[in-house]
């Protein structure tokens, strides 16, 4: 690959990490606001939170994709610890922020309507969460405790989306009614 294509991955990838940085303080600040608000927390105001996970998580493979392309870079390991450190940030928010979540949500006598699969969706992203900590690039970088965290997240999860609430499925109702 040219010296200009390889100068043109390097300025993506530096550009997208600068953007997800900025990912990043908005995830802390949105766990900040979630972690002052605990006694009132509920699947709305959770929902941002999750949305600029999803953000996070989206603009990662991107910039993923970009440094592949980047062969021998004098700058490539610089920008993949910078990238690092960002997936372990955000890493220790999630599971953080979702385990204080899923305790309230365990206490609610009642969940809305579709909470189960919302919950299921969450139970994926700590399972992909689990698989980046098995990472031998993050796992010097968290301690034992983010395990610990992250078990018992997952641990709550599943009690929750046992009393959570489905969405009704009316498409199955018709089916009964034509037979």
């Amino acid at each position: 690959m040219s010296q200009a294509a390889q100068r043109k991955y390097r300025t993506e990838v530096e550009e997208f990490l600068s953007r997800l940085e900025l990912r990043a303080r908005k995830l802390i600040a949105l766990a900040d606001n979630l972690e002052k608000t605990t006694d009132k927390m509920d699947v709305t105001g959770y929902r941002p939170f999750r949305e600029e996970v999803d953000n996070f998580k989206a603009l990662s493979l991107v910039i993923k994709e970009r440094m592949n392309k980047l062969e021998s870079h004098p700058k490539k390991e610089e920008l993949e610890g910078q990238f690092h450190k960002l997936q372990v940030l955000m890493l220790r928010l999630v599971i953080k922020t979702s385990l204080k979540f899923f305790f309230v949500m365990s206490a609610k006598e009642n969940l809305p309507l579709g909470a189960r699969e919302m919950f299921q969706s969450e139970l994926r992203t700590l399972y992909e969460a689990e698989r980046m900590i098995s990472d031998p690039r993050y796992i010097s970088q968290l301690d034992e405790s983010a395990r610990d965290d992250l078990e018992t997240a997952k641990s709550i999860l599943e009690e929750i989306i046992e009393k959570a609430p489905a969405l009704l499925n009316f498409g199955a109702q018709k089916k009964k009614r034509r037979r």
